[in-house]
């Protein structure tokens, strides 16, 4: 079975609370988007959970997040099924767009169907959130309000829609723990779900959601690494209509309507960083 596990970008991110257990609560919008890794699972006899890769270079891990699923759907179906997971990875790893949640997701879905599991899309989402905050939203992708750690979803049309995404990543990993540990956020006039309501409620414009909508991260990621500030500044004077940091960064995105606008902005860029245009 060949899959794509498309990426997603974060048009909304703000910090609400701490919680006990030292996680922390938030409300972001997840829109998912065609930059894709490659898989090619089939099954394998029982007991061999079997991985490689190729592509980008995944380190610092043992078990990989591919073969973590595997296992885990195992755990929840009181199974030990094998297969054989071939990944092509070409999401930078750490950039802020979930490329590991990505395919998380997809192995997931994929061994739900060659084991014949037939588990819900509800059951996945469950054990995906032990694999990562994000890995429910892509069960079902698409785009998706999301509080709590970001495994509370609620489904919605895309906001950035009949456009293309510059997508610029310089590179730079920027580690989430550190991000959250060090960034500053301020709740004194923030309405837990208001964002949320205005944009479900509401068809806005491109550019009325630059003005209501916002990243926590970028101050902190911005002051650490002012490359991916001034690549978001770029964009803006290039003609996105709407910029932003993804998640915890270093991924940077504009909205474009032009398409040849969105690659004419992307030359300005350092040759050996990644870039794309991406359709929505």
């Amino acid at each position: 079975m060949k899959i794509s596990a498309n990426c997603k970008i974060n048009l909304h991110l703000k910090i609400t609370g701490r919680r006990p257990d030292g996680y922390h609560d938030i409300e972001t919008i997840f829109q998912e988007i065609a930059l894709a890794d490659e898989l090619v699972i089939e099954a394998a006899p029982d007991g061999v959970l079997d991985f490689s890769a190729a592509g980008v270079e995944i380190t610092g891990c043992d078990e990989n997040i591919c073969q973590k699923a595997a296992r885990l759907l195992n755990e929840a179906a009181g199974t030990s099924h094998g297969c054989r997971i071939r990944l092509f990875k070409n999401i930078p790893l750490g950039a802020g767009l979930g490329g590991g949640s990505a395919d998380a997701a997809a192995v997931l879905k994929g061994l739900n169907e060659i084991w014949g599991l037939q588990l819900s899309y509800q059951e996945l989402e469950k054990i995906a959130v032990k694999l990562g905050a994000d890995v429910p939203f892509f069960i079902r992708g698409g785009a998706a309000a999301a509080a709590g750690i970001g495994e509370m979803l609620t489904p919605m049309r895309p906001l950035l829609r009949n456009g293309w995404l510059a997508i610029v990543n310089p590179g730079l990993h920027v580690h989430t723990g550190n991000a959250y540990k060090n960034i500053k956020y301020d709740l004194t006039n923030y309405k837990t779900g208001r964002i949320f309501a205005t944009v479900l409620e509401n068809d806005l414009a491109v550019e009325e959601l630059d003005t209501l909508l916002e990243n926590d991260f970028e101050g902190y990621v911005f002051t650490v690494h002012p490359e991916v500030g001034r690549i978001k500044q770029a964009l803006s004077r290039a003609g996105a209509s709407f910029s932003r940091m993804s998640g915890s960064g270093s991924t940077v995105f504009g909205y474009f309507q032009d398409r040849n606008q969105a690659e004419v902005a992307l030359e300005q860029f350092a040759g050996s960083w990644f870039k794309r245009v991406v359709e929505v």
